[in-house]
């Protein structure tokens, strides 16, 4: 059987595609758990992100461009849906992910110790970042926003489990593990 090169092409634009529809779809499936369900669960006031902690485990696993693609979208998606935000994460997850990414690819292990850190870092950033503005530039009282900030931050880190195994078993996770139809 004689192969061409635009089977070749073929085959990589098909693995491509595929998994960024089961990446979109994973984003948008976590955007609706987060939105839907965990909006109206609020232990002292605060609600849970883990937005941040789904960029670092899709930048862990699959690297610095696709983690910065991936953030790029969640970014864009999470201040389209989220209130009082408007470029905010747009701009801050798309460095999460390329630099959890390129972090992973030649310095980092895989495993989940690092991600945990990665990704609690992630969501305190993200954390940080949402008060910033509010202590900075409208002077409120620091105590309160520092108290939300750690408090959102351990309200969210229980679902980096979920975040870290379901992007370490997700399908077809590098080029040239998918199955192709050609």
């Amino acid at each position: 059987m004689k192969i061409s090169l635009s089977d070749l092409k073929l085959d990589v634009f098909w693995q491509r595609s595929r998994r960024g529809v089961l990446y979109a779809l994973y984003l948008l499936g976590a955007l609706v758990l987060q939105n839907v369900i965990f909006s109206h669960i609020a232990p002292l006031g605060v609600r849970a992100m883990f937005m941040p902690a789904l960029v670092v485990a899709v930048a862990l696993f699959e690297g610095g461009g696709t983690g910065g693609y991936f953030g790029l979208a969640a970014g864009i998606v999470c201040d389209l849906f989220f209130s009082g935000q408007t470029v905010l994460f747009t701009i801050l997850f798309p460095v999460f992910g390329f630099t959890v990414g390129l972090l992973a690819d030649f310095y980092l292990n895989r495993r989940f110790f690092s991600y945990a850190v990665l990704a609690a870092a992630a969501l305190f950033l993200s954390a940080f970042a949402q008060m910033f503005s509010l202590l900075v530039y409208r002077g409120q009282g620091s105590w309160m926003l520092w108290r939300s900030a750690i408090l959102q931050t351990l309200w969210s880190l229980p679902f980096i489990f979920p975040a870290y195994y379901i992007c370490k078993i997700f399908p077809w996770k590098a080029a040239g593990t998918a199955p192709s139809p050609y």
